[in-house]
């Protein structure tokens, strides 16, 4: 009936499955197919980043009109090595180094031809076929719509991040899992531990969005999923202010926001945070785990170091293709741990690792890059044009 009128509230928090394990509380509310990805073809020939299609061993399975997964896992040191170039990884990073590398690229099927499987959308991560890359089933629900509704969470005033499970997960409201071609709008959140997570998801949009009330410790993000979209999501959430590294907490903040902000988690490809305002104690989110190209857009909020999130097995934060267009800093704090410079890569701490990203008009606040770690950073301190590198491309491709 609208978010001012129709509240579906979450009165008590949920427990954590394991009470070592504080991010292991359940979500109040879930929209997901219950299934899995299983093996269908393997790809036979490479294939370069940005090109459509993929040569396979067999099309049996696969029609036009289909979702596939492009996926690979592969934990062959020369790989690992070429993905995280100019960087080696660590010790720490046991998920990249003993899993592997992990792609997992949702696609749907344009046409098929022989053993060419062509996809409407581009691929977006090079294929070399000596890494034994796969095309899988992905059973899914479509056309899935969440809008005009306030989700309302109990998250407790004084949110303290990784204090305890009540702090971490016991309000988690509402995830969308396994959809394609699917939405959230004109939805509100309050008082949320974890807004939402769109997971193992394609083609999923979630924009017009408010989070208020007490912060808590995450807003809306991709998580493992392909070509999701988050606009227009304003966070004005309210809570004590997290300091630096030492993990002191500071006094209450109006409009602190989430302490991550909107952002994207594991394998998530081709994540666009579009107008987005978060906190003034945030910073977007890029919670490890392999994800790889995000595009943060003409956004708006605190710049605060190490904010990403992500456990130091799962680093790197991102790894490559991350592009930061036209943010606007209302804060930035803390970098002189890094002697007065930003770091991406920090080698003397294990909690925070990005791969080299484009940086264009990053404006605002004045901060220092070490531009040694970055593939680019143009005009710093000014906004560029187009305002929006995401609706500069829609233009160019659509014509409106």
């Amino acid at each position: 009936a609208g978010r001012d009128q129709t509240i579906l509230k979450m009165d008590k928090a949920n427990e954590p499955k394991n009470p070592a394990q504080l991010w292991s509380c359940p979500t109040m509310l879930e929209l997901k197919h219950n299934s899995g990805l299983t093996d269908l073809a393997e790809v036979t020939a490479d294939a370069a980043k940005g090109t459509f299609s993929v040569n396979v061993s067999s099309t049996a399975g696969i029609a036009t009109g289909d979702w596939v997964c492009l996926s690979v896992v592969n934990n062959n040191s020369d790989f690992v090595n070429q993905e995280v170039y100019p960087y080696q990884p660590t010790s720490t990073m046991t998920n990249l180094t003993g899993t592997g590398v992990q792609v997992y690229d949702y696609h749907q099927v344009k046409s098929i031809s022989g053993n060419t499987i062509t996809f409407v959308e581009p691929l977006m991560h090079a294929v070399e076929a000596k890494w034994n890359w796969k095309i899988m089933k992905y059973p899914h629900y479509e056309n899935v719509g969440v809008e005009d509704i306030t989700f309302k969470g109990n998250a407790k005033p004084d949110f303290a991040h990784h204090a305890s499970a009540a702090d971490d997960g016991a309000y988690k409201l509402i995830d969308l899992i396994r959809l394609t071609n699917s939405w959230m709008r004109r939805v509100n959140f309050e008082s949320a531990s974890e807004c939402s997570s769109v997971v193992n998801c394609a083609n999923v949009s979630v924009y017009d969005v408010h989070i208020g009330g007490n912060r808590g410790h995450s807003a809306i993000r991709s998580q493992a999923s392909s070509r999701v979209f988050i606009g227009k999501v304003t966070d004005e959430s309210d809570g004590p202010e997290a300091l630096s590294s030492s993990g002191a907490i500071g006094g209450l903040m109006k409009g602190a926001g989430q302490y991550h902000a909107c952002g994207v988690s594991k394998q998530s490809m081709g994540a666009v945070i579009w107008r987005v305002k978060w906190g003034l104690d945030a910073c977007f989110e890029s919670h490890a785990t392999q994800p790889r190209a995000t595009l943060i857009d003409c956004c708006e909020g605190a710049f605060i170091p190490a904010r990403h999130g992500g456990d130091k097995e799962q680093l790197p934060n991102h790894l490559s293709d991350l592009v930061i267009w036209n943010l606007n800093a209302t804060r930035v704090g803390y970098e002189s741990q890094w002697g007065g410079k930003y770091l991406w890569w920090d080698t003397n701490s294990v909690w925070h690792r990005l791969m080299p990203p484009t940086v264009v008009g990053f404006h605002g606040t004045p901060i220092v890059f070490d531009e040694t770690q970055m593939k680019r950073n143009e005009s710093q301190g000014t906004a560029v044009e187009p305002n929006s590198l995401y609706e500069g491309q829609l233009e160019k491709r659509l014509g409106y």
